[in-house]
């Protein structure tokens, strides 16, 4: 399993347990597959090295954790939870 797997598995894991079952979708970026979780206007993705990266729409993207962690997970699922 490849660590952006596990760091979705593990996004999903906090979502659900919050009541929010968000099924990502994949996007190419650079020739390299991301995974997105949308939710109220508000994006997150993780990057091929599990780095995860968060905007409000119309915003600039913000990276908070690279790779992922446990801490970048829970600010992420706060972002998109509010």
């Amino acid at each position: 399993m490849s660590k952006q797997t596990e760091a979705s598995n593990h996004i999903r894991n906090l979502l659900a347990s919050r009541k929010l079952y968000i099924t990502p979708r994949t996007m190419t970026f650079e020739n390299k597959e991301w995974i997105v979780f949308e939710h109220k206007d508000k994006e997150l993705k993780i990057d091929p090295a599990s780095g995860l990266w968060i905007r409000a729409k119309d915003e600039e993207w913000k990276c908070l954790a690279t790779p992922c962690n446990v801490s970048g997970a829970l600010q992420a699922v706060e972002f998109l939870s509010k």
